[in-house]
């Protein structure tokens, strides 16, 4: 690794050299002409002729995944054909980028034009449509010509990159190792972004062996992570990890403390609700399980001819491999969620819909029937890449945040960020992965408040007076700005983002279980889609049980990504409106006072975290009325435990994996000086407290929303610079 950035590199052609390469994958829709997809399925799929079944991938998208994994095996953009130092590798492994791969019909092929964001470079289709493609790829400046799917090997990869490294490597040597095209799918994502990673460094790097097990692979991708990770920091403080004093050993067991791996997970599954009333008993019959490895599981240019369980798993592992390749992490195909977990589910979001008061100890006692039921799905290598990792994406539709880890105390939602990529419909999954849309807030942010529950309704004007005083709170914030509107109609909703183009939009409205829809109640009438002309990046719903996994329903959450936006967040059971206002409230706090004071949090999904598991303190503390008048009077200290908890006494006494255990402890001492200690662990029992901050999930890409430059964000790690202090 050199010691310029970039290497090669002059001042007139960095400007381009962060330019994304775009590669398409073309394909033939049934009937030659594409079709609106329908938000929901409102009748059975008698046959599946036209889809693979459960996950409800297309067959002509399939079609398209022997382009898909191909162009997985090219560089992502110029970065990757020049050598980096340490630090830059770390700071771009952060962005998430990864390659851009448009999932494209060739009709749309032929009409489309590109913008100038990405550089064409190929475009692979099936052999029949190889003369039309080429010629519209010509139209469009790629730089490559069309390949047809029967041309794609070994030597068609090495061909590819030579021709891209000489067109675009500012006369640099071509580095080595260029990726073979992966053999075992089962074992993609924890592999290629591993090789792809010691082509950076400059070693070589085998294809797992046929008896090649999981956790290794893990371990090995995990500590060649953190070496990069090491030697960046060593670039930071000025030393050089080839320096023969080094202790390399000590300085990547010091980097693991501070977990800097982004990892991926795939959880295949669908709920037994949703297959009975999706697909008659025929199809229902051909239904299996899909196992976290399977040897059949290989690349071939055929691979949209396979049967239903391999097809829709290999579109699972190109989403999933895409993203760990972005990552530079692991990522992992597990088994199927079992029926038996999902039945649970449904019965702990009908417990929370249907109890007339939330019951906590029945809560506990569902939760752990959940757990013993997803526990066999934690196999070893899970439970290794969990554990070293700072952040977690899971392609499912089931919330794994919710299952406690094996030595942990508290959910996996507690333990780290997660961010859900819904697998319902799978076409939609793939499709929505090709790319890596980025927004940059650079510290400025302007939320809109849509209140959709009239005032005449107890909650509604709750929710007023709750999201009035947020908005004075938060006047004075420079480059944050808070609007309110009344929004009683889904016209009204549409005027009102028309208007204020929000970077955040935040409904508070009343959600509905409505057939087979979670959906929100606007002017009355129960809504699964919005119609709005241009989709806010970031929505925020306000609203009850409107992400609810257990019963196979379409959820508002997840069709909303399908209008465009980049992430929403949903709750899964009812909540709380005061409870609700408290959290949204701290999430903007905690916004304005990135906005004041940039650099504390690079990401939307990190800052929400943060605010999601400080807010235990509220779980336990609002459960009952005896405990939220104990939370408020002031103590022998003067400060009410609340406050003596956050300002002085929780710093360093609490444990993520541990938080409403640790967060007990703690306020049982401070019981004890009041001499009360055992009458508040007592309320922490019986009636005892739900975790509903756990309950909210975010779907989508919160984690490539960034409050500051990106640029800025890589430059924290140049050493010797500014921001890397």
């Amino acid at each position: 690794m050199r010691s310029r950035y970039p290497p090669g590199v002059t001042a007139e052609q960095e400007p381009t050299i962060h330019q994304p390469f775009l590669y398409c994958a073309v394909f033939e829709p049934d009937g030659g002409e594409s079709v609106h997809e329908p938000p929901v399925i409102s009748a059975p799929l008698n046959s599946a002729a036209d889809t693979a079944i459960p996950h409800g991938l297309a067959r002509d998208v399939a079609t398209a995944l022997p382009g898909l994994w191909y162009c997985l095996h090219l560089p992502q953009s110029r970065l990757d054909l020049v050598e980096m130092e340490p630090w830059l590798l770390q700071g771009t492994h952060q962005l998430s980028m990864g390659h851009n791969i448009l999932l494209m019909p060739i009709d749309l092929f032929e009409k489309r034009a590109l913008g100038p964001l990405w550089q064409p470079v190929l475009a692979v289709c099936p052999d029949h449509l190889l003369d039309r493609t080429a010629k519209r790829a010509g139209d469009l400046n790629f730089v490559l010509p069309a390949s047809p799917v029967s041309a794609l090997s070994d030597d068609s990869i090495n061909a590819h990159w030579g021709a891209i490294h000489e067109r675009f490597s500012f006369g640099r040597p071509m580095l080595g190792g260029v990726p073979a095209l992966t053999r075992r799918l089962d074992l993609a994502a924890v592999d290629l972004p591993h090789r792809l990673l010691m082509r950076r460094l400059g070693r070589p790097s085998e294809q797992p062996e046929p008896d090649a097990q999981p956790v290794a692979l893990v371990r090995r991708s995990i500590h060649d992570r953190l070496f990069v990770a090491a030697a960046a920091e060593l670039d930071r403080r000025g030393e050089s990890f080839e320096s023969p004093d080094l202790n390399l050993a000590e300085a990547v067991r010091e980097t693991a403390s501070h977990r800097q791996i982004s990892a991926s997970l795939a959880l295949p599954g669908v709920p037994p609700a949703y297959v009975r009333r999706a697909y008659p008993a025929q199809l229902r019959a051909q239904l299996r399980p899909m196992a976290d490895l399977d040897v059949d599981d290989t690349w071939s240019p055929r691979i949209g001819e396979r049967p239903d369980a391999l097809l829709e798993r290999a579109a699972m592992e190109f989403v999933l491999t895409r993203r760990a390749v972005a990552n530079g992490g692991p990522g992992l195909m597990m088994p199927s969620v079992p029926p038996t977990a999902f039945t649970l589910l449904a019965q702990l979001e009908r417990h929370f819909r249907d109890a007339t008061q939330d019951r906590p100890r029945s809560v506990r006692k569902l939760l752990s029937r959940f757990d013993a039921a997803v526990r066999p799905l934690l196999t070893e290598a899970v439970v290794e890449t969990v554990r070293s990792a700072s952040s977690l994406t899971i392609f499912s539709n089931f919330p794994l945040g919710l299952v406690t880890m094996p030595g942990d105390t508290a959910p996996l939602a507690a333990r780290l960020p997660i961010t859900y990529e819904p697998l319902l419909p799978l076409t939609r999954t793939v499709q929505r992965a090709a790319t890596s849309p980025i927004v940059d807030w650079n510290n400025r942010i302007s939320v809109l408040v849509a209140e959709c529950i009239p005032a005449s309704d107890p909650v509604g004007a709750e929710s007023r007076r709750g999201w009035t005083f947020v908005q004075q709170r938060n006047a004075n914030v420079e480059g944050l700005t808070l609007h309110l509107a009344d929004t009683l109609s889904l016209e009204a909703l549409r005027r009102a983002v028309r208007e204020h183009n929000p970077d955040i939009l935040i409904i508070s409205a009343h959600g509905t279980i409505a057939g087979a829809a979670a959906a929100l109640v606007i002017g009355g009438q129960p809504y699964v889609e919005l119609g709005l002309e241009k989709s806010p990046p970031v929505i925020l719903l306000s609203a009850c049980h409107v992400a609810p996994r257990g019963a196979g329903v379409v959820s508002i959450a997840d069709l909303l990504l399908r209008e465009g936006a980049l992430a929403v967040l949903g709750t899964q059971v009812p909540v709380d409106v005061r409870r609700n206002l408290m959290l949204m409230g701290r999430l903007l706090a905690n916004l304005a006072d990135h906005v004041v004071n940039p650099g504390r949090s690079a990401t939307l999904l990190e800052v929400w975290h943060h605010v999601q598991t400080s807010n235990v303190i509220n779980d336990i503390l609002t459960a009952t009325p005896a405990l939220r008048e104990w939370g408020r009077t002031p103590g022998p200290s003067g400060l009410p435990p609340l406050q003596e908890f956050m300002l002085h006494r929780s710093a360093g006494q609490i444990r993520l994996a541990h938080i409403y255990a640790d967060t007990e402890k703690v306020l049982g001492e401070i019981a004890d000086e009041q001499g009360r200690g055992d009458q508040v662990r007592n309320w922490f029992r019986r009636p005892g407290y739900v975790p509903e901050s756990l309950f909210y999930l975010f779907a989508g890409r919160p984690e490539q929303i960034h409050l500051s430059s990106v640029r800025d964000r890589i430059e924290r790690f140049r050493p010797n610079s500014e921001a890397a202090g």
